[in-house]
């Protein structure tokens, strides 16, 4: 039963038996009853209608990243050796409604860009990101979060210095965060100078989506990226044998040439990744490890 309609029935009940009690204080029982039960019937379906009716989605994404109602969820990145140390994670955002509903970020993200949304949430993402993992981002330990900002974002010089000066005031060596770039962003020239200046500033530089966007290997290594995450669908593939197989080989010999350490995603199974590994890839990210979690079971984990 979805959270929406638990609330509608709990509103009906409690509108029905106030209708129903509300006229029998002090009067004759036989014909208030009927009178209280029609009260309660006609104040439980208007209420149920009112609940069947809520603000639009919109609305209530706006509020929710107005009041604090979103969350973050962290999916770990391992090593691929026998140990499967956790380096690091990618963060993931979460909405679920005040009703209970679990909307998909595939559906609030197109969404939050079509409503020109884009600038706030990722302010929001770095603030929820900064104060879930700030101490183990701070403490001895190396491990890296990730920070997929979209290329506008990343262009703008102003906000580029926003996001330095605020992980600086909250103490934390900006190698210790990953801003992420799916290959075809990568790929525009336009983005040099950006990814240039931010690794000036310390930060680390993940290429994601890498084999899909068709980029110049010569000039993505030019980059020097410390991360290149490869294409799930490629991964997924990689167990299939034949000419698959050493496509995945040749796009993990590009990869190799832009300097970075292979994350192999959407892991799945042992079999993919020992396949993984054997095609030299250096870390793994996916369910055969770990689903993404709250902060509080990513920082237990860590401890662990």
């Amino acid at each position: 039963m979805s959270g929406r309609l638990k609330l509608k029935l709990l509103v009906f009940v409690i509108a029905f038996m106030l209708g129903m009690a509300a006229p029998l204080i002090g009067a004759k029982p036989n014909m208030l009853l009927a009178f209280g039960a029609m009260i309660g019937i006609i104040m439980g379906l208007v209420a149920a209608l009112a609940v069947e009716r809520p603000e639009s989605l919109a609305k209530q994404f706006t509020r929710a990243i107005e009041e604090g109602g979103l969350s973050m969820a962290y999916q770990p990145i391992v090593t691929l050796d026998a140990n499967h140390t956790v380096i690091g994670a990618e963060p993931l955002l979460r909405w679920t409604t005040q009703v209970g509903d679990a909307i998909s970020p595939a559906d609030f993200l197109p969404m939050a860009k079509a409503m020109g949304l884009g600038p706030i949430l990722n302010q929001r993402v770095v603030e929820m990101v900064l104060a879930d993992l700030g101490p183990a981002l701070k403490a001895e330990r190396e491990i890296c979060v990730t920070l997929n900002l979209e290329p506008d974002e990343f262009a703008d010089l102003t906000k580029r210095e926003a996001l330095a000066a605020r992980v600086a005031a909250a103490g934390i060596p900006p190698h210790r965060i990953a801003i992420e770039v799916n290959e075809i962003d990568a790929a525009d020239r336009q983005i040099r100078p950006a990814i240039w200046d931010m690794k000036q500033r310390g930060f680390r530089i993940s290429i994601d989506d890498f084999g899909i966007g068709g980029g110049d290997s010569e000039y993505l290594s030019s980059l020097n990226p410390d991360l290149i995450k490869l294409n799930r669908r490629f991964v997924a593939l990689s167990g299939n044998g034949g000419p698959v197989a050493g496509l995945v080989a040749e796009l993990v010999r590009l990869a190799k040439k832009c300097n970075g350490r292979i994350v192999m995603v959407g892991i799945e199974s042992p079999d993919i990744a020992r396949r993984a590994s054997a095609l030299g890839a250096d870390l793994g990210q996916g369910f055969y490890w770990h689903k993404p979690m709250p902060a509080k079971e990513f920082l237990e984990l860590l401890r662990g």
